[in-house]
């Protein structure tokens, strides 16, 4: 198998958790749907088209963190519109906590993994991704966030069973054994959404765990994992 490798930086991300209310709280990382929305990005999909063609089945996706993370709560001051006349005369303002992931050194980064089962489709998205074409501006999940792409490259892949390193988050209904006999690491775990369905209503959504710095996690798995020829391993999200 080909894996397409890319990578994603910018300054500061914001990838909204589906199950907050008042306030927006982001993930770590950006879920599958968000770089689903990055890649129709790229090709120039129109908002809603893609679902199907990008769904889990057709479009394969991984991510890593690359950097040293940390949280910033902001409040934003938002206009309170309750009619369209409150647009062009404001009554009253309200005020909600907004999470913003940046960067303890450096830029924001993650590692993406790439492959589709069209081959077609593989080629066209390894064509504008290796030559740095998009037809929309990516984002880390709010407009204000721009994100950048710097293509890495393409490698082999292999299937493997055995015990793995990992370096992507991990679906928990995968992982049979972890192993935690290793210093200086701190496990996360988040819900975060897989498919959208054709209204933009989460259809399928799973429990990850990842290391949140993106270092390795020892695992035995109830699947087979990739290991690609740069050593790196990776289950598909």
């Amino acid at each position: 198998m080909k894996v397409l490798v890319f990578d994603l930086k910018g300054r500061f991300a914001h990838f909204r958790k589906f199950y907050t209310n008042s306030s927006s709280l982001s993930y770590l990382l950006p879920p599958r749907t968000t770089l689903m929305g990055i890649v129709a990005a790229v090709m120039g999909f129109e908002r809603d088209s893609y679902y199907e063609v990008f769904s889990s089945e057709n479009l394969h996706l991984a991510v890593r963190i690359m950097f040293k993370p940390r949280k910033i709560m902001q409040t934003l001051n938002y206009l309170k519109i309750e009619n369209p006349k409150d647009i062009y005369k404001v009554k009253d303002h309200t005020q909600v906590p907004f999470e913003v992931i940046a960067s303890q050194e450096g830029s924001v980064t993650y590692r993406v993994y790439l492959s589709h089962r069209d081959e077609d489709m593989y080629k066209k998205i390894k064509e504008r991704i290796s030559c740095g074409i998009c037809e929309y501006p990516p984002y880390f999940g709010a407009a204000p966030f721009s994100a950048l792409i710097k293509y890495v490259g393409e490698f082999d892949a292999q299937l493997v069973d055995d015990v793995q390193d990992i370096v992507t988050p991990i679906n928990k209904d995968f992982i049979e054994k972890l192993d935690f006999n290793f210093d200086d690491f701190v496990l996360a775990r988040e819900r975060m959404p897989r498919d959208f369905d054709n209204d933009r209503l989460i259809k399928d959504a799973a429990t990850y765990i990842f290391e949140e710095q993106g270092k390795a996690l020892k695992v035995k798995l109830k699947c087979s994992a990739l290991r690609l020829e740069n050593g790196e391993g990776i289950v598909f999200m």
